[in-house]
């Protein structure tokens, strides 16, 4: 019979320390007399020696200890005050210590208590007074000076109390020791603590942050000490499938009385259930090391001198505490494993025979619980090596764990870099503390709620992720400022080129340099090296496409190249703080730039590379409000605007296919064929890969789109247009024409990439709790295998929450200057008395540079308390000049309305999804697009140009009125007007 193997091993949310560890001793009650006293205190104050103890062993929250010397002043106390332990001595003035047990018992059930004798023959004695000790405290331990054994006692009770919980619901593991002697628990119990808590704390050492290092510790194996036989037989039914190993004496109580065969009998016990467990059998008779054998047991000799290190090499090497040695049949050391890199690049080569060996002690599964790994280890554990009729059978599950876990274990982390423990596997990793700005910000939130929140799972046809994203905070921009004395507040009179070049000029600190040399050992594919300030990408002050964005090939040929291109590119975001475009959009905004701070994202750029260009197969973005519904759609239904290529396209306002996600079919920029052909994409942004260092967005390599076709992508996006018959076809046909439309991606009833979108938008809404904008890029192989949907940045989209009710038809024409039935804004504008408007009679597409220019100049003429209406054909700040005026934000920055006017042979589609259209939006500026094809638009040109300019230049003309025109918008329904000074 051949058993089926194969495991899928599902990200699941990971446990919290905050589950862990629920029941903590923080104030213990010490009953002695003022001898005894002395006597705990003698190498100093027992609160001190403890709290010392505690630090030794990388413990937090050392308990406060307070003494009284009788036990009637001990029972005020505990009736007064909280307590959560109480130890006392043997000698006590004025009662009998098992006395004294017995009424606290009665008292205070819920108080552990814990006696201290001195040795043996006071032990005897006290049990020859009261043979039901059990019934007045709770274990007897002898105290010989070690203040180790105070941590032990504590740590004994803090286990027992959280045994249960921790164990059979968090999947904590457990140690067994089985001893009757206080002589010698109180000895060996202190050395297993010391032992475990120092080999976790130096797994918890390799942890990325607080709370995984917490879990760690909080994690650590249980150690439950049983007396008797019937205690330990308990121990071992309820916690079976949680035993990291069983320690056990020879002779100890069964059935009330002294058995001479009860540790034997109950390792038989064991190993009849769990044959491959790690047993120790403890004794001080040496021929009992015979009867070891027969169970399968170590042996180990109360005699020797060298009892506790034997017992401390037994726990490190079959507990899982130490390496994992894999050695070869002649017993040759191969490999040593310290982390789950390093096992599963082990399992890939190490001989069959070394796994086997392994396995059937349980070597692997302690090794993964005793680091946290509490799924795959259950899941090993489950599994014996005996069940594999082929090892290779078993070396494939194992790394088919191993590789699972390591996808998921840091799934949705924010991960502090460190070169010696960086694992590729981690989606996010940060360098530096202080901020990760509004782009890193919005990536952490994102990844994060992917991993608590498995939504995304549902679509198993499609992988969702995010890129491998390093993110640089803002305390390492501070101190390249202030290393290279770079004031922020010297660079009001500066060109773009001055502030690159004083940055460039700027070293970094060797950590870093070291750490991101570190980092791009890992990555090698072209990167991203985004902006990611404090002020981006929030609600009223987005800065979309405010500051620089750089891409990198990242194929130097020496490592120093590549390290230096990362580098000069983080100094290049740096210096866009001070750029001109920027301080403008400050001072619109109400802010300095000497109080803005930037934190640098550094992404694996998504893509493949096709010849010596670099780019997906789709980018785009996902916007929650859709300001142009038309038809059957609904504005909180969103929309996505997506393109081949480089996400430029799309965040530049070039042409890119638009739709709803609930109706893909309703594509109202292809209403004809002859639309399809006209307003389809044509060109595409790419990175070059024949060049090296540094490359802005605005130096991406524009493409036509017949380079797609010769890299093989038309079946993946296109659909094909016959010339013969004048129809389209979602197959290639002969002498068919390939046009963009993303039916093969969008029709797709196996990816269903529609209905990804939409749970996107409206899980991320519920999320971020408003609406918000998504941008993703997709990459396709073929269409045999799951596409791969990224997001790359995720930001809150401003809408208009309220509305003034207007009606178009209520205002006599000869009053209106212009109306719109797709306006953005809301309110109304009564203060404006200057227009700035192209002179449509000289507007060419091939002029577009020229007319920003002389729009920027005008501009400078203005101030916040003066303010200007501006009007042009097509889009404001596309990056695509044939579209309409590529202008930047210094060169508008005192407008506060924005006309896109429709001319006969020049109504280009507004573009909602551009940086720039982002940016006016959030700052409330009124937008309105003006067609020639809508019915109910209007624009009274004549009115305009008989007005008197009080000044012209070749393309534009500046009117001053006497008085102000007023602009009204209408939120809610999305239209808006301007009505002619009132006379």
């Amino acid at each position: 019979m051949t058993i089926d193997h194969r495991i899928t091993l599902e990200p699941s949310k990971q446990i919290s320390f905050r589950d862990l560890m629920q029941h903590r001793i923080h104030e213990i009650l010490i009953v002695s007399s003022l001898y005894d006293a002395f006597i705990l205190e003698e190498d100093g104050r027992l609160t001190e020696l403890i709290f010392t103890e505690y630090q030794d062993m990388n413990l937090s929250n050392a308990p406060r200890m307070t003494r009284v010397s009788t036990a009637k002043h001990a029972l005020q106390k505990l009736n007064r005050e909280k307590y959560d332990l109480v130890i006392t001595m043997s000698r006590l003035p004025d009662m009998h210590p098992f006395e004294f047990g017995r009424l606290v018992k009665e008292q205070h059930p819920e108080i552990p208590i814990i006696l201290l004798a001195s040795h043996q023959r006071e032990y005897n004695y006290l049990i020859s007074q009261n043979k039901n000790a059990d019934t007045s405290v709770d274990k007897i331990f002898f105290w010989t000076g070690d203040s180790s054994l105070f941590t032990a006692i504590i740590k004994f009770i803090e286990d027992r109390k959280n045994a249960e919980r921790d164990i059979l619901h968090g999947g904590v593991r457990v140690l067994i020791v089985v001893e009757d002697s206080p002589q010698f628990y109180s000895v060996f119990l202190p050395m297993i603590y010391r032992e475990t808590i120092k080999h976790v704390y130096k797994l918890m050492k390799r942890e990325y942050t607080e709370s995984l290092r917490l879990l760690r510790m909080r994690s650590r194996p249980k150690i439950m000490l049983a007396s008797n036989y019937e205690e330990a037989a308990a121990y071992f039914a309820k916690y079976q499938n949680n035993i990291l190993a069983v320690i056990s004496d020879v002779r100890y109580p069964r059935d009330g009385a002294v058995d001479d065969q009860a540790g034997i009998n109950f390792l038989r016990m064991v190993q009849s259930k769990v044959p491959d467990l790690p047993i120790v059998l403890q004794s001080k008779e040496s021929e009992n090391a015979e009867i070891a054998k027969e169970v399968n047991a170590y042996f180990l000799d109360k005699n020797s001198p060298e009892l506790v290190t034997n017992l401390r090499e037994f726990v490190v090497k079959h507990c899982g505490f130490g390496e994992l040695l894999f050695s070869s049949q002649d017993k040759l050391e191969i490999c040593r494993v310290n982390d789950l890199r390093s096992l599963e690049a082990a399992l890939a080569v190490v001989p069959a025979q070394s796994i086997d060996y392994h396995a059937r002690r349980n070597h692997f599964s302690n090794w993964l619980a005793v680091r946290g790994y509490f799924e795959i280890a259950d899941i090993l554990r489950s599994r014996h090596a005996r069940d594999f009729e082929d090892l290779e059978a078993l070396r494939t599950l194992l790394l088919d764990l191993v590789r699972s876990q390591r996808k998921t274990q840091h799934q949705g982390e924010i991960i502090y870099f460190d070169a010696e423990t960086y694992d590729p596997e981690f989606k996010f990793v940060r360098f530096g503390r202080g901020s990760l700005g509004g782009k890193g910000r919005g990536l952490a939130f994102i990844n994060t709620y992917m991993r608590d929140f498995g939504w995304y799972r549902n679509f198993k046809q499609i992988i969702i992720d995010i890129p491998h994203t390093a993110v640089l905070g803002t305390n390492l921009y501070d101190r390249f400022l202030e290393a290279n004395n770079i004031d922020a507040g010297s660079f009001v009179d500066a060109t773009e080129e001055d502030i690159n070049r004083i940055f460039l000029a700027g070293v970094f600190d060797s950590e870093t340099v070291e750490n991101i040399k570190s980092y791009l050992t890992y990555h090698t594919t072209p990167l991203a090296v985004r902006s990611s300030s404090l002020l981006e990408d929030s609600l009223f002050q987005p800065f979309a496409g405010i500051y620089r964005t750089y891409m990198i090939p990242n194929n130097e040929s020496k490592s120093s190249g590549r390290v230096a291109s990362v580098l000069n590119a983080v100094k290049l975001v740096y210096a866009s703080t001070f750029y001109p475009d920027a301080r403008a959009y400050m001072a619109a905004t109400g802010n300095r730039p000497e109080d803005e701070k930037m934190a640098v994202v550094i992404q694996n750029l998504i893509g493949a590379r096709h010849e010596e260009y670099f780019y997906p197969t789709a980018s785009g973005l996902i916007q929650s409000h859709n300001f142009y519904p038309i038809g059957v759609m609904q504005r909180e239904e969103g929309v996505v605007s997506m393109a081949l290529g480089l996400g430029r396209t799309v965040m530049g306002g070039s042409d890119a296919l638009r739709f709803s996600p609930k109706y893909p079919m309703v594509l109202p920029q292809f209403y004809n064929n002859q639309s399809v052909l006209r307003n389809s994409q044509k060109s595409f942004f790419t990175l070059p890969l024949d060049g090296s260092g540094v490359e802005s967005v605005e130096s991406e390599t524009l493409l036509n789109v017949k380079t797609a076709w010769q890299h093989g992508l038309a079946h993946l996006i296109a659909s094909y247009y016959s010339r013969d018959d004048g129809r389209f076809y979602d197959y290639a046909v002969e002498d068919g024409r390939p046009i963009i439309t993303f039916k093969p991606l969008l029709n797709s009833t196996k990816w269903k990439i529609t209905e990804v979108f939409t749970q996107l938008i409206d899980e991320c809404r519920l999320a971020m709790g408003g609406d918000l904008e998504i941008e993703f890029a997709i990459e396709m192989e073929d269409l045999t295998t799951k596409p791969r949907l990224f997001i790359l940045q995720i930001r809150p989209q401003h809408t208009v929450k309220s509305s003034n009710d207007i009606h178009l038809d209520d205002f006599a024409l000869e009053k209106v200057m212009f109306k719109s039935s797709l306006a953005l804004g809301n309110g109304i504008q009564e203060s404006i008395q200057d227009i700035i408007y192209v002179k449509w009679q000289k507007f060419s597409p091939q002029l577009t540079h020229q007319i920003a220019r002389e729009i920027g100049l005008l501009n400078r003429k203005f101030d916040n308390d003066h303010a200007y209406l501006l009007i042009g054909p097509g889009r404001w700040g596309t990056s695509d000049p044939t579209l309409g005026i590529p202008i930047g934000w210094e060169q508008i920055s005192h407008a506060r309305s924005l006309v896109e006017l429709g001319l006969p042979d020049f109504d280009i589609d507004p573009s909602f999804g551009n940086h720039f259209f982002q940016n006016i939006t959030a700052l409330e500026i009124g937008y309105f697009k003006v067609s020639v094809h809508e019915p109910d638009d209007y624009f009274d040109w004549e009115w305009l140009d008989r007005l008197e300019p009080l000044e012209e230049t070749e393309y534009l003309r500046h009117i001053h009125l006497k008085r102000p025109i007023t602009i009204l918008i209408d939120g809610k329904k999305g239209i808006g007007l301007a009505l002619k000074p009132k006379r």
